[in-house]
């Protein structure tokens, strides 16, 4: 920013001379950049590729190691799998800007599909859908709940996003009935969680909620 030593003032002007005294200004040239200059795109987008590429010849040569020294158990599906949720899902939660609880979700999400995914390459055992998928669900419930507290003037816009988590902790007791969760304490537990915050949407929400509800379904 230029100065004028005249008026003692700071100005962030191209121009040469003061617009209050016409003295000459001190400081950036015209020809300097006010504003610090990023990372150029194309520079982001080269990074980009060899970070592609890195990816891509870890899990070719994990393949081939696997394929020739422990066939007997297919471990280089694991590492595929991790890179697919390292691409998916980190780039969106580093993105600026955007709704936090959003990021949530999108976490609990990937993250419980990454388990399960495991979970069946590993010959599958049931211990995704028996107790890490719980454990995501009822951090991600716990997530949302705590962003509320902090921005209680505008805890509307993530209302929706608790509701979501809020249906999918109500499915965990529906999969132990059925069979497919087989522990209780971890089925029921994102279910109390889940009541426990829908009963908060009514006991303290009020009309900005319903308006956020028919901003986000548009109806």
């Amino acid at each position: 920013m230029k100065h004028c030593d005249s008026c003692n003032i700071q100005i962030a002007t191209p121009a040469v001379c003061c617009p209050l005294c016409g003295a000459a200004l001190v400081g950036l040239n015209e020809s300097e950049d006010v504003y610090p200059s990023g990372i150029p795109f194309k520079k982001r987008g080269r990074v980009r590729r060899l970070l592609l590429l890195f990816s891509f010849l870890c899990t070719l040569i994990c393949f081939v190691i696997n394929r020739f020294v422990t066939p007997d158990f297919w471990w280089w599906a694991i590492v595929a799998t991790a890179f697919c949720y390292a691409w998916v899902v980190i780039p969106h939660t580093l993105r600026r800007g955007g709704n936090s609880a959003g990021k949530i979700l999108m976490q609990v999400v990937a993250g419980s599909l990454l388990v399960v995914a495991v979970d069946l390459e590993t010959g599958y055992h049931g211990w995704a859908v028996s107790y890490a998928v719980p454990a995501f669900i009822c951090t991600g419930i716990i997530a949302v709940v705590v962003l509320v507290l902090i921005n209680r003037t505008n805890w509307a816009r993530y209302v929706l996003y608790q509701a979501v988590l809020a249906l999918f902790g109500l499915a965990m007791p529906v999969l132990y009935f059925t069979g497919i969760a087989e522990n209780a304490a971890s089925a029921f537990t994102p279910g109390v969680f889940s009541l426990a915050s829908i009963a908060g949407l009514f006991l303290f929400g009020d009309r900005s909620i319903k308006n956020e509800f028919r901003r986000r379904l548009h109806f």
